[in-house]
């Protein structure tokens, strides 16, 4: 059971940081860029793209395999279109969205079909069942974050509202509304979650630095006292030199005097 918590959790981590579809592996980034002007058409978006990425690599995983790559493919964005297509006419039945109004939330949902596309042929054909479930609900956790973060964020500044709600923005900036505004947001989205995950994997390796002491090496060489310059064979006469000693100690303890 434990085992399965831990595969679970890597999975997330690893699509929702390490792989994240959007911010990593730069996929998808048509559907992000025409879908995500405010906050509804981002959560419309990121929950089609999360059910319509979970079936799919399901589908791939368990059915596909022994398919050839190019017929794959076409399987892919035409199950996938089907199953956006049927979302939306659902959704239009209870007024959630408005189908004849809104058109241009057709071509971000038809998008989608790309990023679910590349990610059953890269992982789910190539895996278990239960693995490309993990894979597709971290693949699709990632990008929906994203998704709903970009969509908040340029509602907010672009528009000055969220949701439909109106704020009282000091200032809003139009630009935001566009796509280039789109981009601007990922770039910083993406330096962010770069500098998490630098900071993430430098913090292991500085606490293995500490917990392993450092060897020092200490060569000490004591210093030996210099030989003298004066040596006792520099005297001619070694009696001279014990005479000469004995008559400056009398001379110090008064002996010399009769």
């Amino acid at each position: 059971m434990n085992s399965g918590h831990k595969s679970l959790g890597s999975a997330f981590a690893r699509g929702i940081f390490l792989n994240n579809p959007i911010l990593i592996q730069c996929a998808g980034l048509c559907p992000v860029i025409a879908g995500t002007a405010t906050l509804n058409d981002a959560l419309f978006i990121s929950g089609e793209l999360l059910v319509n990425l979970l079936i799919t690599c399901i589908i791939a995983s368990a059915l596909l395999k022994k398919v050839p790559r190019f017929i794959r493919v076409v399987i892919y964005l035409v199950f996938g279109s089907a199953v956006s297509c049927g979302a939306l006419y659902v959704l239009s039945r209870f007024n959630f969205v408005n189908v004849g109004l809104d058109l241009k939330i057709l071509i971000p949902v038809v998008a989608v079909n790309s990023l679910t596309a590349v990610r059953a042929e890269t992982y789910a054909v190539k895996h278990t069942v239960k693995s490309s479930v993990y894979d597709a609900l971290a693949a699709g956790v990632g990008a929906s974050l994203v998704i709903i973060a970009v969509g908040a964020l340029r509602e907010i500044i672009g528009s000055g509202s969220i949701a439909g709600i109106q704020l009282n923005t000091a200032f809003t900036m139009d630009g935001m509304s566009l796509p280039f505004g789109c981009l601007i947001t990922l770039g910083f989205l993406a330096a962010i979650l770069k500098m998490m995950i630098v900071s993430s994997q430098r913090q292991p390796r500085e606490k293995s630095n500490e917990e392993q002491p450092t060897e020092i090496e200490l060569s000490f060489e004591p210093e030996l006292p210099e030989e003298a310059d004066i040596g006792i064979e520099d005297y001619d006469d070694i009696e001279t030199l014990l005479a000469s000693t004995d008559e400056f100690l009398r001379s110090l303890t008064g002996g010399g005097r009769q």
